[in-house]
């Protein structure tokens, strides 16, 4: 049995024949007949009479009826919360993130996003990248900014190349440099920053074959800062990280340039929720509109 052999039989008692019921529905008489018979072998009871004066419910057909408008009522409830999902995007978007996502990216992207989609829901999960990729993968999550290229079996878009830079205290004597080499911070001290993407800055100094002396290590961006600020090491940092803090340090790009790679990934494209393919569609294009092209492709 399927709902158009309920309609059909809720339309033939409106309009009290086949023939009028067959016109409005737009099938043939023979037709709409055949629906019916067969609702009714299917459930192996005569639910209605047909006469001269027309088409009437049966004792059974009494019965069955108000499950019959049950079942029509809730398909029909079902087809309206469809259609405001599909108008509206409802829905819970859940988001593995970072400090500086966070911070930076997210409180514009969800205001702008939500002028247009007031109904979507947000909840920000913070972890380091294994963390939130492995939440994503396992299905707990519905999309996160990762490293790129990621090594989970997640799908993702490129979105930028963060610079990295060294930071020091605006009355260091290095602060004034116009650059600054990985080489030459092992002699310094150094205020190490475990935000969850500090494995770029690792396998930047790893490939380089750096040792810095890390004096200090942090998990908070800002107690970094603080610290660099007070004069007590220099720290590595991506530009992105900094923005928006207002303290009396100086930014001095490395030699060679280096860059920590940010993307956005999901499990299945394919299979997220229309709340969530809207939202990671929507950071591609907010991410286009902030930064330059050169900025947009993967620097080496």
């Amino acid at each position: 049995m399927n709902v158009l052999q309920y309609e059909a039989l809720v339309k033939t008692l409106e309009c009290g024949t086949l023939s009028k019921a067959a016109e409005e529905m737009g099938y043939t008489q023979s037709g709409l007949s055949r629906m019916i018979n067969s609702m009714e072998e299917q459930m192996g009871l005569k639910l209605v009479e047909r006469d001269r004066a027309g088409v009437r419910l049966t004792p059974e057909g009494e019965i069955v009826m108000p499950y019959i408008r049950g079942v029509l009522y809730a398909q029909k409830s079902l087809d309206e919360a469809v259609g405001q999902i599909k108008g509206r995007q409802l829905g819970l978007v859940r988001i593995g993130t970072f400090n500086s996502a966070s911070a930076q990216w997210l409180p514009g992207m969800i205001k702008e996003f939500s002028e247009e989609h007031p109904d979507v829901r947000f909840e920000l999960i913070h972890g380091t990248d294994e963390e939130t990729s492995g939440l994503t993968e396992s299905g707990r999550l519905d999309i996160t900014f990762t490293d790129y290229p990621t090594k989970y079996q997640l799908e993702e878009d490129f979105l930028i190349s963060d610079p990295i830079v060294c930071i020091f205290a605006a009355d260091d004597p290095n602060a004034n440099r116009k650059s600054i080499s990985l080489k030459e911070l092992e002699s310094l001290p150094y205020v190490a920053l475990n935000e969850g993407v500090d494995d770029e800055i690792t396998r930047i100094l790893a490939a380089s074959k750096t040792e810095l002396n890390a004096r200090f290590v942090e998990s908070d961006d800002h107690a970094v800062v603080a610290m660099v600020e007070q004069g007590l090491g220099t720290s590595l940092m991506s530009e992105m990280m900094l923005q928006g803090f207002d303290a009396n340090i100086k930014q001095v790009p490395l030699d060679p340039p280096a860059y920590r790679k940010l993307g956005i990934a999901c499990r299945d494209k394919e299979r997220l929720s229309l709340a969530a393919a809207a939202f990671m569609e929507h950071i591609k294009n907010w991410v286009e509109r902030h930064y330059p092209e050169e900025r947009r492709v993967p620097i080496e």
